[in-house]
């Protein structure tokens, strides 16, 4: 390639950086990233500042799945992990799963199964609770979880584990499943996922 025709490509290249989309903003997008950078400073102080109230990251507690934004929040989180985890669980030991709502308010109460997580993402309560049910077939041991809903908000409540049909210390039962699932997984062999991960 000649010098010439680097150049026309460099200067073609430099003028492709330029498109429609990469104008300088005008004054409305302007205000909207404006608004944006606001409201993602305002996001970081509120985060930093229950942190600093609950002696942990917030982190911890999502991943202990303790709370989430609403029942749709809930549901994303777990078609991803029947995307993921929870296909290699159903298949090696027979996991199925339930969502239970009561809509205090409307004195309704709803079913979900994992094959209807995306209806449930449409259901809007803001007032009641919702218990998920994790059942691993094979294993016969099955897992709880509860949530107040207020303001559409879900908080943890109550996390119970079965063996058999009766309650064991959560603790317990999370050794039992992670004693379980090691013959069956490489992941929790070599520590790249932890046993909450299949949870």
């Amino acid at each position: 390639m000649s010098e010439k025709e680097m150049g026309q490509e460099e200067n073609e290249e430099q003028a492709s950086d330029f498109h429609q989309e990469l104008q300088p903003f005008d004054a409305q997008q302007k205000e909207l990233i404006s608004h944006y950078l606001f409201s993602r400073t305002a996001y970081g102080l509120a985060a930093a500042a229950l942190e600093n109230n609950l002696n942990v990251p917030l982190d911890h507690y999502q991943q202990k799945r303790l709370f989430y934004q609403d029942i749709s929040d809930l549901a994303h989180f777990r078609r991803n992990f029947f995307d993921s985890v929870g296909s290699f669980l159903r298949l090696s030991v027979d996991t199925t799963y339930q969502l239970e709502i009561w809509d205090r308010q409307f004195h309704s109460k709803y079913n979900y199964s994992q094959a209807e997580l995306s209806q449930a993402g449409l259901c809007t309560v803001k007032m009641g609770t919702a218990v998920e049910t994790i059942t691993y077939g094979k294993l016969g041991f099955k897992i709880r979880r509860s949530f107040e809903i207020e303001h559409e908000h879900l908080f943890g409540i109550k996390s119970q584990f079965y063996v058999a049909g009766k309650q064991v210390p959560w603790v317990d039962g999370l050794m039992l499943l992670q004693h379980q699932l090691k013959e069956h997984t490489l992941w929790l062999k070599g520590y790249i996922l932890k046993i909450e991960d299949f949870t």
